[in-house]
């Protein structure tokens, strides 16, 4: 009885907990733009009759007219120079740093440096990387006495880690596949993708309208007799 109740539990608790989670995701972002957009409009005018979800409305407009804006070659140049001031600041350079440099993997005009390698890991197999950059620090060639060297960013799954190796370019296979697409697979143990492979494979699966495999035989026409 406790197993018969168990799987249908688990089953259920693997359906529902993605969903919930995702849901629960999107609406607390949603809420924070919403927030946000409604005390910028009250700022501007305290009078002003606000509808739900007119503050999400103010800040994806928002983004959009930056986005737009950072198009032009003299509002980049104000941002460079705001950023560097910005990036003096020890803790807050360590943070946005690390932050900007990750968000800018999954980025869809990423450098080309950024591209998913397989790395041989003798008498383990092949692990999962990421080429960060298309050089390492000077320092690091300096002292390693190499110049074929590249940043490769190893994750660990579940996010509970990773490591930076630098790696010679002959021990790295690289992969026809998108970062995104790669970190997903290595921080869930390939789980979803192999959950989407099977699924994709499931949907273009030939179906046969004859279940027996046997090609239809014709039927031969039986002579008609009569009585004369």
């Amino acid at each position: 009885m406790k197993q018969l109740l168990l799987k249908p539990f688990i089953k259920g608790s693997m359906v529902l907990l993605p969903l919930l989670v995702t849901v629960w995701l999107v609406w607390s972002v949603l809420t924070s733009l919403n927030d946000l957009g409604v005390r910028a409009l009250q700022l501007l005018h305290p009078d002003l009759v606000l509808f739900p979800g007119m503050g999400v409305v103010v800040m994806l407009v928002t983004l959009l007219a930056v986005g737009l804006a950072f198009q032009l070659n003299p509002i980049n140049w104000v941002y460079q120079y705001v950023e560097d001031a910005f990036l003096r600041l020890p803790l807050v350079k360590t943070l946005y740093g690390a932050v900007k440099d990750f968000a800018a993997m999954f980025d869809g005009d990423k450098p080309k440096a950024q591209q998913v390698v397989l790395v041989e890991m003798p008498g383990i197999g092949q692990l999962v990387g990421f080429v960060t950059a298309d050089h390492v620090p000077e320092q690091v060639s300096e002292s390693a006495h190499a110049d074929n060297l590249l940043p490769v960013y190893l994750p660990m799954s579940y996010m509970v880690g990773g490591y930076t190796l630098f790696l010679p370019k002959d021990r790295l296979t690289y992969v026809d596949w998108s970062v995104e697409d790669a970190m997903r697979f290595a921080v869930t143990a390939g789980i979803s993708q192999s959950q989407a492979r099977h699924r994709h494979h499931d949907d273009h699966q030939p179906h046969s309208s004859q279940p027996s495999g046997r090609a239809e035989q014709p039927q031969k026409e039986e002579p008609q007799t009569g009585n004369v």
